[in-house]
């Protein structure tokens, strides 16, 4: 009976977590997509102070204030140039949906199909007139989404040089606080060296395809490679979009073969190198997370959080994994999550400066 009460316990408690990550994603993903910035303004902060001189080292305070006008540019440039790239690609929809007839039609024909209605009912199908309005959408939810991330972000660099002083208040027990300050410390240098990892591997990849896109005469190029730049956080399934995608758009915009296999296959030479041969060096298996349960993972968030869960699911499992490690009674499901089935305790790291 005790064992059923546990687990009726347990399903409720999924089920009450759920809702509330379902139901409060208007307030929860703003606050993860801070949560993510903060660290990464934290772990650029930290690389500024490293970069010092026998004459000059810069105060903690100076490289935090750099870091995040760094971010912010950085967000404000990005946002400009897709917002421009976006417009540039509603006014050539147009010439887009007139190769994409004729593509339609080629196909057709190709395959002996000879009823016009047919060809009809598939333009009707692929049509970009959706696509088009969902991205404007899209790129609106993201200026407004942009204000309360930025204020999050903004209270959280305020209010973190008093997070030490709450944590002592809040676990006074010198133990407790030590193994509590050991975790929080592990957490944040995992998910900065994540980070850091991924958006070196995701410019690399982003910088080498807009090479082969320039080449090949690709318009909106730097859209496509800001966009492979982006969909690299996503692991595996991230790839094959940023390949595929502009693979198609060549096909539409030159009606050849050539230029499309040109595309997806230099494009995909250089996410394979990239994903298997240099990022694996770099990450040195650093999250230690099963590649089974990180594609679990993006389909859980994702199916929460729509694309952006996608984007912050390989931290949120991470921080999850790590979290449960330290309970005995969790320690086993963690292993579970774990790539190699051990996890090692924090308090087992070696000394790092913890995060502001």
């Amino acid at each position: 009976m005790d064992t059923l009460s546990k687990m009726v316990r347990v399903f409720l408690l999924i089920a009450l977590v759920l809702f509330f990550l379902t139901y409060g994603a208007s307030v929860l993903l703003p606050l993860a997509v801070a949560l993510l910035l903060w660290f990464f303004i934290n772990a650029l902060s930290d690389a500024y102070r490293r970069v010092a001189t026998p004459v000059f080292q810069m105060p903690p305070l100076l490289a935090l204030l750099l870091a995040s006008a760094t971010i912010l540019a950085a967000s404000l440039i990005v946002i400009d140039l897709v917002v421009a790239n976006v417009a540039a690609m509603g006014q050539q929809r147009a010439n887009v949906d007139a190769a994409l007839t004729v593509l339609t039609q080629k196909a057709a024909q190709l395959l002996g199909v000879e009823s016009q209605e047919v060809v009809d009912h598939v333009l009707a199908f692929i049509q970009l007139d959706p696509l088009v309005s969902n991205i404007v959408a899209g790129m609106a939810s993201l200026a407004s989404q942009f204000t309360v991330v930025f204020l999050y972000v903004v209270f959280l660099l305020i209010e973190q040089r008093y997070f030490d002083l709450k944590l002592r208040a809040i676990v006074p027990n010198e133990e407790k606080r030590a193994r509590l300050q050991a975790i929080l410390q592990r957490i944040a240098e995992d998910v900065q060296g994540y980070l850091w990892i991924m958006t070196i591997v995701s410019a690399l990849t982003a910088v080498l395809s807009y090479g082969v896109m320039v080449l090949v005469g690709l318009e909106q190029a730097f859209f496509w490679a800001f966009l492979i730049f982006i969909l690299n956080f996503i692991p595996t399934i991230g790839s094959i979009i940023g390949t595929a995608l502009p693979a198609l758009y060549a096909l539409l915009q030159f009606q050849r073969l050539a230029p499309f296999l040109t595309v997806l296959i230099a494009v995909g030479a250089i996410q394979f190198v990239v994903g298997n041969m240099i990022q694996p060096r770099l990450a040195a298996r650093r999250l230690n997370l099963s590649q089974f349960v990180v594609v679990l993972s993006l389909f859980a968030w994702g199916a929460i959080w729509g694309v952006v869960g996608m984007f912050l699911a390989v931290p949120i499992t991470a921080i999850m994994m790590l979290v449960l490690a330290n309970f005995e009674s969790t320690r086993p499901i963690a292993m579970i999550m774990s790539e190699s089935g051990s996890i090692d305790p924090p308090d087992r790291q070696s000394g790092k400066a913890k995060p502001h």
